[in-house]
């Protein structure tokens, strides 16, 4: 017996067919393979007594070289300069400054100066740079490369090319930074040349008086007030463009940086002595574990909810100086943006988050790098309006279970179109994608809020000022992730741990190995200044620093943190 199709019949069953096959190929699978969250990390083969293995990124397991730069011809971050967005996206939007109630942004060159008005080209910024420079070793008897104070520029503002053109070692001292963190960093490096702006030029002074500062150069015009305040501390005051016309008149060869040049000292014991490659290595690094699908691009716009450069007895607030300094590079190099203006203090148990909402909503970020405090606010204050609408409930348990059991981030179902995108906008202007957390407590359900709620990605990281920033970072798509965890190593260094008997930590533990936290690799220190005691007791002689941060490797190879040794 034969069965006879007709034309029709056949038209049919292609049909059916070609929509199954569309259904199979289109279904929604997680947002990575669970396969690949199972194990994060390549443990050595060999390890020894009293130590965990070895755990290095997948992207640079052992055996292999350490990440050390994106590009082999980026080598200093003087070239990060010339070689990233000022080449790449020249007329952009690139420093922003929150003054209150609006966003005052200026172009890529501000990169270079301050004041440069956007449109003037390259080679006219390259001038004035290379003037500066000149005008530096001419004016202040600054020397290049010494590896001494004669060598220092402090930075009391946004510019440091200058300095990195020519060997100089920067010292950043954020805008915002308190009497206390100014006082501490000129009596530690016996500062004598601070550049400042007009701003930050009456705070200098009132704090400069007998220290070592000889030479402020104000970007800007002084007031007679400022002129007499600075001539009674015996201390020379010079606008910017003077000290530009000095370098014109007495051009000096330049001295191309060097690849181990220090590139600058954040506050931890006697000061962390930082080279170029340390920080081009996170950066590095940063841009390298971003997936296809979430790499920074020139349309992103980062913002902090720290605050920069303020004296605290808390370590993580010397961790995220120098982590700033790596994002900002990283968003340098790729042509995005900064806004600054957005920090608030993060040393009380309550902070007012309404100047860091209005700064965002004008910014409209799409990087937010924060601690945990001022999110845990913004959770609160935003449950404490939405969280008793059947909406919000219903729509964050909906979206939660696909998170966690189908791993899926979703942003555009019915409840982000009835509630989630109204808070989005309401909260950071709508466009946030990346949430960068930078705390070594528990953060609870706070990456799944920012997930389910914000839309945007969460990623815990683990820093140290003497690993130029960030050690491991949380693998993107890992939302069932253990709140404590911090991720696994980033390609330009490798992480142990070793034993603590005296604590009970040990690298034989029977749940999972802990012990201190040691980290080597391209972004590690390679001193505190001016205090070689201090650095033989963290620095082994294989170059392995010891965090004094107690950690537990869990099975997926992340590094989950525990707490600080006694």
């Amino acid at each position: 017996m034969s069965l006879d199709l007709d034309t029709l019949s056949f038209l049919l069953l292609g049909s059916i067919s070609t929509v199954a096959l569309l259904s199979i190929r289109n279904a929604k699978g997680p947002d990575v393979h669970p396969l690949l969250l199972n194990a994060q990390a390549d443990p050595s083969r060999l390890r020894h007594v009293g130590e965990t293995a070895i755990y290095r990124s997948r992207m640079h397991p052992n055996g292999s070289p350490l990440m050390l730069t994106m590009d082999r011809n980026i080598r200093t971050l003087h070239d990060l300069f010339e070689q990233g967005g000022a080449k790449s996206n020249l007329n952009a939007k690139f420093l922003g400054n929150f003054n209150g109630s609006a966003v005052v942004w200026v172009g890529v060159l501000s990169i270079a100066f301050k004041h440069v008005a956007d449109g003037q080209d390259v080679d006219e910024v390259k001038r004035r740079v290379d003037n500066f420079r000149c005008g530096l070793a001419t004016y202040a008897g600054l020397t290049s490369k010494t590896n001494d104070a004669s060598s220092f520029v402090g930075v009391f503002a946004k510019s440091s090319s200058a300095a990195n053109s020519h060997s100089y070692v920067t010292i950043p001292i954020a805008a915002s930074a308190r009497t206390t963190f100014i006082s501490h960093i000129l009596s530690t490096t016996s500062l004598t040349t601070v550049v400042v702006d007009k701003e930050t030029l009456p705070i200098l002074l009132s704090v400069a008086e007998g220290t070592s500062v000889k030479y402020v150069i104000v970007d800007g015009t002084p007031s007679h007030a400022e002129l007499a305040s600075a001539n009674e501390k015996n201390i020379k005051l010079e606008e910017f463009k003077n000290v530009e016309a000095i370098g014109a008149a007495h051009p000096i060869s330049p001295v191309v940086p060097a690849y181990f040049s220090p590139k600058q000292l954040e506050r931890s014991k006697a000061g962390v002595v930082l080279k170029h490659k340390n920080i081009l290595a996170n950066i590095a690094s940063y841009i390298a574990i971003m997936p296809p699908n979430q790499k920074v691009t020139a349309a992103d716009r980062l913002i902090y909810s720290y605050p920069l450069g303020t004296l605290t007895v808390a370590r993580h607030i010397f961790d995220r100086n120098v982590l700033s300094r790596v994002l900002t590079g990283m968003l340098s190099y790729v042509g995005g943006s900064i806004a600054y203006g957005c920090e608030i203090a993060e040393d009380e148990e309550v902070v007012d988050i309404t100047r860091l909402q209005t700064c965002a909503q004008q910014a409209m970020p799409t990087i937010i790098a924060s601690g945990s405090l001022a999110f845990t606010q913004i959770k609160d204050r935003i449950e404490s309006h939405y969280g008793n609408s059947f909406l919000y409930k219903r729509g964050y348990e909906a979206k939660k279970r696909t998170l966690l059991n189908e791993g899926r981030l979703v942003v555009d179902n019915r409840y982000d179109m009835l509630v989630f995108r109204d808070i989005r906008q309401k909260t950071f202007g709508g466009s946030l994608r990346l949430v960068l957390f930078d705390n070594n407590g528990d953060l609870g359900d706070l990456p799944t809020f920012v997930r389910v709620v914000l839309g945007a990605q969460a990623v815990p990281t683990y820093s140290r000022t003497e690993a130029s920033g960030t050690i491991t970072a949380s693998m993107f798509f890992d939302y069932a992730a253990n709140p404590a965890s911090r991720g696994s190593p980033t390609p330009c260094n490798e992480v142990k741990l070793i034993d603590l008997p005296d604590e009970g930590y040990l690298a034989t533990d029977t749940t999972n190995p802990r012990g201190e936290i040691c980290v080597r690799g391209n972004n590690v220190f390679s001193g505190y200044w001016g205090d070689s005691n201090t650095t033989s007791e963290v620095l082994d002689g294989d170059k392995w620093f010891m965090t004094g941060d107690i950690g537990e490797w869990l099975p997926n190879g992340t590094l989950k943190i525990v707490g600080s040794k006694k």
